[in-house]
């Protein structure tokens, strides 16, 4: 199994989410991150008229754990939908899972998921 974890802009959050729907996973977890990195910030309003560059942009990050062979289904269906072609719009991590256990049923491994 494997853990993927995504950050993309947070205005892409919708387009991933049907996408990774239509995989049919069981489900994936989001959370809204700030951070810094190679995409501009955006510019926002300081009252009086006044506009400042953000000191960090606001974005989802996305995980969700998967068997092997649905991997690169994974990673294109989030890729192909939070990406414009710019560079410094998110970044995918694969990592390695050793187990995962559902609460209510008992069941390890795949199929937990």
């Amino acid at each position: 199994m494997k853990r993927i974890e995504a950050i993309i802009s947070e205005d892409k959050l919708d387009a991933v989410f049907d996408a990774l729907l239509k995989l049919d996973l069981g489900g994936f977890t989001y959370s809204r991150v700030s951070g810094r990195g190679k995409r501009p910030r955006p510019m926002v309003p300081t009252g009086r008229s006044g506009r400042l560059e953000s000191t960090y942009n606001i974005n989802a990050d996305i995980f969700v754990v998967v068997p092997d062979d649905r991997v690169n289904q994974v990673i294109d269906a989030i890729t192909d939908n939070a990406s414009t072609g710019l560079s410094g719009e998110g970044k995918v991590f694969v990592s390695n899972i050793e187990d995962s256990v559902d609460v209510g049923t008992k069941k390890h491994g795949n199929s937990s998921l």
